[in-house]
């Protein structure tokens, strides 16, 4: 009984592959695996890890969810995924 870890604790970690975040070792795995498929597997690492670490570089510290959100501040309305979202590119609302 030493190690008791809460439910509330561990709701917010993102889903791991192993010990990488699931999009970041997707960005890793899938070229991999179309190298695999083509007879390219020296390639498909090569660029399964570059596409790794540009992956890693634009999500930055914020993560997923930080990238989702300047997604939708920069994005136009028209454009974006978050259409039931207010418009990013009101300045005052009136009421």
């Amino acid at each position: 009984m030493t190690k008791v870890v809460k439910v509330e604790q561990r709701l917010q970690d993102p889903p791991q592959f192993f010990f990488f975040p699931a999009d970041e070792a997707m960005a890793a795995v899938f070229p991999f695996m179309m190298g695999f498929i083509t007879n390219h597997v020296f390639g498909g690492i090569i660029a399964g890890i570059i596409l790794y670490f540009i992956w890693k570089r634009v999500k930055g510290e914020r993560g997923l969810h930080g990238l989702l959100a300047l997604i939708y501040w920069i994005v136009p309305m028209e454009l974006s995924m978050f259409r039931s979202f207010p418009d990013s590119a009101v300045c005052t609302w009136r009421a």
